[in-house]
């Protein structure tokens, strides 16, 4: 259990770093152009990723920072941990030089950093609603929060603390649901769930808990339900769309009935060029990934189709013109929860920046597992 805590997050990092590549490769719009590239250094078992030609981009940075706040020994009730948490964003800040922070995180950062206006630093639940907050910012950096709380009988406190991870930055339900996601399939993922049922699972038992959560919540400033609807429904119709075009069942009962067909279904022909135009036709703009929906959506796909084959999973969740740092760091977090570094080159993971910190953060969220296993 413990390497596969280290696989997702060394994973994740190494989703990121390749589809970042010094961001020539996650602002590359042509597809033909990032696939002969890939090709040109001989497939993934070629690529070796190291510091200085495939930094980290800002998704790790702020992944990382979520680890560490979740796992600061200040936290003693659930607002000291939103508060380590948007803490230690701020904080990130200062490694953001070359790694293309969003704008929405950045503005919803300022807010928080004293001096940075003449009005006073606002806290962690009073960043206002967002029109344009619902960016891939909360899901590219919320995954750890599912290792944490991974238990099924925890689920009530992941989803609590998910969406609040992701609406510190990003106040729009497609923002913060997106972060909701990313830590629910990690948990799922270490729970050995089978992916099949992931998005069954989201749509029966997850987004109803979620829901409840934000009305008992909307009195708080900046977070009334009814600014929160539209972007609902819009999140909620994506799986509902993305569900019926897999052939997913929509209930756990149908999911588990031995006479179901499998699922999921994907086209005969499902290429580089195929998977771009479903990638973008989920997407809020054509940048597949960028959102809070589509970015885990993507990744998802990815994880379904690779199954646990790593080439494919780079090539499914990276290899793609849009945004693939997000959906690779996402999607390869999952990927390493499930099925630990086999059959992942040593030249994919072994140069890569901040490698012991990741490692070190692994497996201190591992040991909050213990300590309170042992309470």
């Amino acid at each position: 259990m413990e390497k596969r805590y280290e696989a997702a997050m060394i994973m994740s990092a190494v989703g990121d770093a390749m589809g970042y590549k010094n961001g020539t490769w996650e602002f590359q719009m042509s597809q033909n152009t990032i696939t002969k590239e890939y090709e040109r250094f001989g497939g993934v078992e070629n690529i070796v990723i190291d510091k200085k030609n495939w930094r980290l981009s800002d998704d790790t940075i702020m992944h990382m920072a979520t680890a560490i706040a979740i796992t600061r020994p200040e936290n003693t009730d659930f607002n000291s941990i939103c508060e380590q948490i948007a803490l230690a964003y701020v904080r990130c800040m200062e490694d953001m030089a070359g790694r293309a922070p969003g704008a929405q995180t950045m503005n919803s950062v300022g807010q928080m950093t004293q001096g940075f206006s003449k009005k006073p630093a606002l806290k962690w639940n009073e960043i206002p609603y967002a029109n344009g907050g619902g960016g891939c910012g909360g899901s590219m950096r919320s995954m750890c929060i599912g290792l944490k709380y991974w238990n099924e009988s925890q689920l009530d406190d992941l989803i609590a603390l998910s969406i609040e991870s992701g609406r510190i930055t990003h106040n729009h339900p497609v923002g913060f649901l997106g972060a909701m996601v990313s830590s629910l399939f990690t948990s799922y993922a270490i729970q050995n769930i089978d992916p099949k049922l992931w998005a069954t699972k989201l749509m029966c038992e997850a987004l109803p808990k979620a829901k409840e959560y934000l009305k008992k919540t909307e009195n708080e400033t900046n977070r009334k339900w009814e600014d929160y609807q539209r972007g609902w429904n819009y999140f909620e119709d994506a799986w509902k769309a993305y569900l019926k075009l897999r052939h997913i069942p929509f209930t756990l009962e149908e999911a588990h009935n031995a006479e179901t067909p499998n699922f999921p279904v994907f086209p005969e022909q499902y290429g580089y060029m195929e998977r771009m135009g479903f990638y973008q036709s989920v997407s809020f703009s054509g940048w597949g990934g960028s959102s809070g929906h589509d970015s885990v959506i993507i990744a998802y796909d990815a994880l379904l189709g690779s199954k646990d084959n790593w080439k494919e999973m780079v090539e499914r969740a990276i290899i793609h013109a849009g945004d693939n740092d997000s959906t690779g760091a996402i999607g390869c977090c999952w990927w390493g929860a499930l099925y630990g570094m086999d059959g992942v080159p040593l030249n994919n993971y072994d140069k890569i920046e901040y490698k012991s910190i990741l490692i070190g953060l692994s497996k201190a969220i591992f040991k909050t597992l213990e300590i309170s296993h042992s309470l």
